[in-house]
């Protein structure tokens, strides 16, 4: 039989301070998805914030002359970060024939642009939802200083790029469906044809109405909510040591104290008072 484990030994005993300074702006972020913290070389390059709907989005560049990397594939996804249209079969003919007009016989295949490529990947934030409470805790010369935790997220990589270039292929998809549309008319092919396509478009839009007042209120306020950008310092940076100073409270003025041990207990276990 064992013998009883006595009392560990009080080593010292620190007084708590709290601050709350920070408390406003201080998120916690947990990365699922990586085992490594970041450091001052492998950090994001680019930060956003919804300060309202409380998201983040952090850029990470990706090496794109890695031997790893798929340059076809990053040709494909860098579609997604801007704003240029899908060019169709019908937009290119259309271009060479301009381009055979303004140049006449002296018309050569332009040369290949270099394509853009995906360079970064987005790491976007997903809101913990409150099941408990959260401090930071900083001990310098003998005392504890708290400071509560206004928000916890977990940041996973984002896939926007992907979503925009479907939408990309929608409307590229359409404009073909217009062209070939008033290509029928023009060969005195029956109208019914673009009243079917009309119908359904106009379905397509019955059903996006209906999808998009499933949405709560929460969700469209942060759908409009626009990106602030803000600035991503290491926490080895003169930055991030000048703002840490603010985790420490200069106030110690003592609080009086008005929960009974037992109910302090009580509070810690989530258990009502006893009446």
């Amino acid at each position: 039989m064992s013998q009883p484990v006595g009392e560990d030994e009080v080593l010292a005993e620190y007084p708590i301070y709290l601050t709350t300074e920070l408390t406003k702006y201080l998120y916690m972020f947990q990365y699922p998805m990586r085992s490594t913290p970041f450091n001052s070389k492998n950090g994001p390059n680019a930060a956003r914030i919804k300060p309202k709907a409380k998201m983040v989005e952090l850029d990470l560049p990706l090496d794109t002359r890695s031997s790893n990397y798929s340059t076809e594939r990053g040709e494909d996804f860098a579609m997604g970060l801007n704003d240029k249209t899908i060019k169709t079969a019908y937009d290119r003919r259309m271009e060479e024939h301009e381009e055979e007009l303004s140049m006449g016989h002296s018309y050569k295949q332009p040369k290949k642009k270099e394509e853009e490529l995906l360079d970064k990947m987005t790491l976007t934030s997903v809101e913990v939802p409150k099941q408990t409470k959260y401090v930071v805790g900083v001990i310098r010369d003998e005392e504890l200083h708290l400071t509560p935790i206004n928000t916890t997220v977990q940041l996973r990589p984002g896939f926007k790029y992907i979503d925009k270039i479907d939408e990309k292929w929608k409307a590229a998809n359409k404009r073909i469906q217009d062209v070939e549309k008033l290509e029928e008319k023009k060969k005195g092919v029956e109208a019914n044809t673009a009243q079917t396509l009309q119908v359904s478009v106009k379905n397509a839009e019955r059903e996006g109405n209906i999808r998009r007042n499933v949405y709560s209120m929460s969700v469209r306020n942060a759908e409009e909510e626009d990106w602030q950008p803000i600035v991503y310092y290491d926490e080895t940076s003169l930055q991030a040591e000048k703002v840490s100073e603010k985790l420490y409270t200069g106030n110690k003025q003592l609080l009086d104290c008005k929960t009974t041990n037992s109910e302090y207990l009580d509070q810690l276990s989530s258990q009502k008072p006893h009446s």
